[in-house]
């Protein structure tokens, strides 16, 4: 169960980040709010590696995909009408 998911843990959770200077220098030119930035950014990246997952599972389907159309064409060949 994850934290959202259970009234007894806040929606926000605390963290401390180590971040080198020069990046919390480029969030601050840029945002106004640095939570508001990581949190933002986090969610981005993992959008990004969920979107990747999926496109990784449909690789792996693709490339056995006429493999798989093969067999069941020969499954359906040994059914019986009735």
């Amino acid at each position: 169960m994850r934290p959202g998911d259970d009234p007894r843990y806040s929606l926000d959770v605390t963290i401390q980040v180590n971040l080198p200077d020069e990046l919390v220098a480029r969030i601050d030119d840029i945002a106004s709010d640095r939570s508001e930035f990581v949190v933002e950014a986090v969610r981005k990246a993992l959008q990004k590696s969920e979107f990747q997952t999926n496109e990784h599972e449909i690789a792996r389907i693709n490339e056995v995909v006429d493999e798989l159309n093969r067999e069941a064409k020969d499954v359906l060949e040994y059914q019986v009408s009735v």
